[in-house]
């Protein structure tokens, strides 16, 4: 069933108008006809299966029902991952939205391919962040992940949690699996297509974050952030059980 994130706060029985974008979705994608059904999330997080009213052009939702059901993660996970090239940047955030990230943070390092222009930084974060709403109504999420301003590595220590890694394909760094425990926030840190800088490692350790290797396999950098958010859903979940 169709989700969208709606700016209205969601009441029982009092419709609301979707908005132009969601609008032509319902009429001229999807061909929705009047009565059908749709789930709408507000700001809060509400949650609400409604009733669609087509006109024209224009839709109408009505709540039903709300829906306790809830896809959202208890444990918070900031992913703050060194820029990569566009389309693994786009398919990274995109998919770290289906799999429960808290918020993104890019990250300037020494060997970063991409380079930051700051001159389009608002168009892109305006587009990215729209990917990341999109994929949360995918996936039924009812909380859209947000998409934080480029930092560099000093200004990492704003991000810290309870449990905090960075992911280095170093023989003496820990597997992930000794080091990681469910904690109610976890910042995990991912290099870029370059990797990371040895200096640039030994900053992240005095300021207490834990070494990881992700296998005996060397992993792109779009793969090892997604790897790394698995195995925190995996894990977090199976504690939950």
């Amino acid at each position: 069933m169709q989700q969208f994130f709606v700016k209205t706060s969601l009441t029982l029985n009092q419709a609301f108008s979707l908005d132009p974008e969601q609008t032509h979705q319902c009429i001229n994608v999807l061909r929705y006809q009047s009565g059908q059904k749709v789930v709408c999330v507000d700001a809060d997080q509400k949650r609400a299966l409604c009733r669609l009213e087509v006109q024209v052009s224009n839709a109408f939702a009505t709540p039903i029902e709300f829906l306790k059901q809830s896809s959202e993660m208890k444990i918070k996970v900031t992913l703050i991952q060194a820029l990569i090239r566009k389309e693994r940047w786009e398919f990274l955030l995109q998919k770290a939205t289906e799999l429960g990230v808290y918020r993104v943070v890019p990250l300037i390092l020494r060997r970063n391919v991409v380079k930051w222009d700051k001159t389009e930084s608002q168009h892109k974060r305006v587009r990215y962040q729209k990917i990341m709403q999109e994929a949360s109504e995918q996936s039924k999420r009812t909380y859209v992940p947000e998409l934080m301003d480029v930092i560099t590595i000093d200004e990492i220590k704003a991000y810290l949690s309870d449990n905090n890694l960075v992911c280095y394909e170093n023989e003496s760094a820990h597997f992930i699996k000794d080091v990681l425990h469910p904690k109610q926030s976890i910042t995990l840190v991912c290099g870029p297509e370059g990797g990371f800088d040895p200096s640039e490692i030994e900053q992240l350790k005095e300021m207490g974050f834990n070494i990881v290797h992700l296998g005996a396999r060397i992993l792109r950098a779009e793969t090892a952030s997604l790897y790394i958010l698995s195995a925190v859903d995996f894990m977090f979940e199976e504690h939950q059980r």
